[in-house]
């Protein structure tokens, strides 16, 4: 059985039409704004973002140059520890789960 597409009702259309008209220019948002006000806001919004942006990097760079090579060297010896231990352990992991049967 085939729907018969319907149009919407007279006041709808009617309405959507009032509420387009309110609009009017492209870029705006709420009735009653101006169109360069969208857009003013948008680019505010984008200097802002990037401003930000650029601070949290310089930060990151701040810290990653403070940031004294002993310790990084100690945090890589340490990772390298535990890679070996997991590597040297795991044959042993494997064959237990393999052993040891399943409980539900």
């Amino acid at each position: 059985m085939a729907v018969k597409n319907r149009p919407a009702s007279a006041r709808e259309a009617l309405s959507r039409q009032q509420a387009d008209f309110r609009r009017g220019a492209p870029g705006k948002r709420f009735v009653g704004e101006r169109a360069g006000q969208g857009e003013a806001a948008r680019l505010a919004e984008r200097t802002k973002v990037a401003q930000m942006a650029e601070r949290d990097e310089a930060l990151r760079r701040a810290r990653k140059l403070s940031e004294p090579i002993a310790a990084i060297v100690a945090e890589l010896v340490e990772d390298s520890f535990r890679l070996v231990r997991s590597l040297a352990t795991a044959p042993f992991r494997i064959a237990r789960a393999l052993l040891v049967p399943r409980q539900a």
